[in-house]
Parts: structure tokens; sequence; C-alpha cells
């Protein structure tokens, strides 16, 4: 599963908060995506463990198929070196009983030897080529898995791309509400606040003239008042 690519949570969170959003709002979105990138995340470390686990069972299986060869090359050097010297030991019987039969008896031994020697080389041959089959089996095995695992991720790639383009047109169609409804309440906003500054001045308007109607009155009966304390005087 290859690298994700890294995810800047705080940008994301500012970028809703300057579209509207609360800070909750945000941070519940931005925990969300990045849980859904990791839940889904697939690297190719799961095929390079495959690969190296394939490889050390390989080689595991190569060593254990060298050591069984190795084995099988000393036993049948054992025997050989056993029938060796049981030949050497009857021949030198038969030189002391009979010594006219010991260029038969030779040539018989070296016949035995050649045989021997040639069904051990036939078995080395035959240990080699199974051991060849098996890591081509192998090497198939391996490379079937990889093909498999390669489909697989490629496959789990496109699903979270899919996810991720519906989570952001998701994102997008909410931040496109959160701004119509700011604008919206930004407009009834204004009205309501016109609203006020016109019964506000309506008010201070009706407050005036019953201010002046009051004055005005008084004003004559100061004046009155005045005249009649002069006239008094």
């Amino acid at each position: 599963m290859a690298t994700a690519a890294a995810f800047d949570t705080h940008r994301f969170v500012q970028n809703l908060i300057k579209s509207g959003f609360t800070i909750e709002q945000a941070e519940t979105l931005a925990y969300e995506q990045v849980d859904l990138l990791n839940s889904n995340l697939a690297t190719t470390q799961d095929l390079d463990t495959l690969r190296l686990s394939t490889s050390q069972d390989f080689v595991a299986l190569r060593l254990a198929q060298d050591a069984k060869l190795e084995e099988f090359r000393l036993a049948q050097d054992a025997k050989i070196d056993a029938l060796r010297l049981s030949l050497e030991a009857k021949l030198e019987e038969h030189r002391n009983a009979n010594g006219h039969d010991l260029d038969t008896l030779r040539l018989s031994l070296e016949s035995k030897l050649e045989e021997q020697s040639r069904a051990f080389d036939a078995k080395l041959a035959e240990q080699s080529h199974d051991l060849d089959t098996l890591r081509l089996s192998l090497e198939a095995k391996i490379e079937e898995q990889r093909i498999t695992t390669a489909k697989e991720i490629e496959t789990l790639r496109l699903s979270q791309d899919a996810k991720i383009d519906a989570l952001r047109l998701s994102l997008e169609s909410k931040l496109e509400e959160q701004s119509r409804a700011i604008a919206e309440n930004r407009s009834a906003t204004s009205q309501e606040i016109e609203t006020l500054r016109h019964s506000h001045d309506a008010k201070l308007q009706s407050a005036k003239y019953d201010i002046i109607k009051w004055i005005y009155p008084a004003l004559i009966a100061m004046g009155g008042l005045i005249v009649a304390l002069v006239k008094l005087l």
C-alpha cells in the first residue's frame, strides 16, 4: 500500500471556520476525515512483507535441501569408502588365495564403483531438478501473489479516492448551505437593523415634537409672568 498524502488538519479546520462552521463542527469534520483516511490506508508494506516472508521460506527450504544433499553425499561417500575398503580387503584376500583371478575381480570392482558413482550422480541430478522445480513454483506463486496484491491495492485506492471525493462533495455542499444561511442571516439582520433605525428615528422625531409642544406653552406662560412682574415693579 503506497504512502498516503499528508493531511493538513489545521488548515482544513481553519478553512471550515472561515466558511462559517463553528470550531466544534470544523474539528469534528477534520477528525472524521483523518479517521477515514487512516482506516482505509493500504500500503505496499503488506506486499513487501509477503515477498520477504516467501523469500525467507524459500531460502530456508533451499538451505534444508542443501543440508539434505550434503548429508546424502556424505552418506554415499561413507558407503563408497566402506565398499572400497571391503573390496580392497577382498582383493587382498583373493590375491593371497588365488592370484590369477585378480584382474577379473579388479575389473568387477571398478565396474561396481562406476555404477555406484553413476547412481550417485543421477540422485544428485534428481535432487537438483526437484529443487529447481520447487524454486520455479515458489517464484510463480510470489508473482501471482504480487499481481493479486497490486490489484487489491488499486481497487482499494480507487475506493479511497471515491470516498474522498464523496466527502469533498459533501463538505462543499455543507459549506454552500452554510454560506447561503450566513448570507440569509446577514440580509435578515440588515433588514432588522434598518427597521430598528427607522423606528428609532420616528420615536426621536415624536419625542422632539412632544418636547416642543410642552416647552412652547411654558415659554409663553413664563413670558407672561415676566411681563406681570415687570409691571409690578
